[in-house]
């Protein structure tokens, strides 16, 4: 009877092994199809992509970069607008250290007086600025004039040249100049201007510069050795040359002094710590970072700070965000509740781009549910 029920044991766990097995290599088999397909097509050049689930760490280099080498564990990447949800990390260990309030006028921390920075009595607050409801332009220097009918292969290259050296001083000018046209809070326009005056708050809050603070805050403690604000000499050499949808080499971005919006380089191996990170529910900074800011005004769709948030029913809550620099595409999605992430990054630009990354992320967070 007892070597009865050991074999009986056996057989139980070689069916559930052999279960794992498969629906692990299920999960393999279709990241890989699904890469090769999208680089097949030939709109995506390369992908570098890292999947947590089921407890384990999926991570994959597909494709050429423009030296006709495959992307690796070195590759550098412009993630762009993701830059935006570790400036969001930093106001939510501000938060945390009861140094703000979400809702607290940003016009207190700034060093002169913003009479402008505010519509019928109500000022630009955190909240606004990450939400992108605070009505401040989408960049300094403010010319809407450059994207009115515009051409895409030229654009990068005059933002670049209007940029270049952009001081915090430039930038405080520029702010001055800000007109507000409805109450902030009430219309959603996506501002970058909006991230850099939030990074220009927290250094004055915490009397050290954003780098510093960044490094301190996030990157040091989730042992981030290779993600940088702004790109080096040194680092240069590593940084994949991008693309735009029509096959043209795109420039990286040009330093400046404000760099909150998106100007930070990181390699795979790294944006997959950052997103073990995001699945951490219970960690104080991203229980911040991913609470609900809009109140329901937009039904099931919500914003964190800096974070895109879709409520579908009672599925499992989808946290995710995308970023877009001249020549990259990023995507990243968490589903907390189940422990799964997903994080695509290609050196090809372009909001067609975007959509595929993020349909590849959906077919890896619906597989083997």
């Amino acid at each position: 009877m007892k070597l009865e029920l050991s074999a009986a044991t056996l057989i139980i766990f070689t069916i559930l092994v052999f279960t794992s097995c498969q629906s692990q290599d299920n999960l393999e088999g279709l990241i890989n199809k699904e890469c090769d397909s999208l680089i097949a097509s030939g709109d995506i050049k390369s992908l570098s992509i890292g999947v947590i689930k089921n407890g384990k760490v999926y991570k994959y280099h597909k494709g050429k970069l423009t030296n006709g080498i495959s992307p690796n564990d070195q590759t550098l990447y412009e993630i762009a607008s993701l830059t935006k949800t570790f400036t969001g990390t930093l106001l939510a260990k501000a938060i945390s250290d009861s140094k703000v309030g979400l809702d607290d006028d940003i016009r207190k921390y700034l060093p002169e007086s913003y009479p402008n920075l505010e519509f019928n009595e109500q000022p630009i607050t955190f909240r606004n600025l990450v939400t992108h409801t605070s009505g401040l332009p989408n960049m300094f220097p403010n010319q809407p004039e450059m994207f009115q009918n515009p051409n895409w292969d030229e654009l990068p290259f005059k933002i670049n040249k209007l940029q270049a050296g952009f001081t915090k001083k430039q930038f405080l000018t520029e702010l001055h100049q800000v007109k507000l046209d409805t109450v902030p809070g009430h219309k959603f326009s996506y501002s970058n201007a909006g991230a850099n005056l939030l990074a220009y708050c927290l250094e004055r809050i915490y009397e050290r510069p954003y780098e510093d603070l960044m490094k301190t805050y996030i990157l040091t403690p989730l042992k981030m050795d290779n993600t940088y604000v702004g790109i080096s000499k040194e680092n240069r050499p590593f940084l994949a040359k991008g693309l735009n949808a029509n096959g043209i080499e795109m420039p990286a971005r040009v330093e400046k002094e404000l760099q909150a919006e998106g100007g930070m380089i990181s390699t795979l191996d790294d944006m997959i710590k950052y997103l073990r990170f995001q699945l951490e529910s219970d960690n104080p900074l991203v229980k911040i970072s991913h609470q609900e800011l809009l109140n329901g005004k937009y039904g099931d769709f919500e914003n964190g700070l800096f974070w895109q948030i879709f409520k579908n029913g009672d599925k499992p809550t989808k946290i995710f965000q995308n970023g877009g620099a001249f020549g990259t595409s990023s995507w990243l999605t968490t589903i907390p509740e189940t422990k799964t992430g997903v994080f695509i990054i290609t050196n090809v630009s372009g909001p067609e781009i975007h959509q595929k990354l993020s349909g590849l992320a959906d077919k890896i967070i619906e597989q083997n549910k």
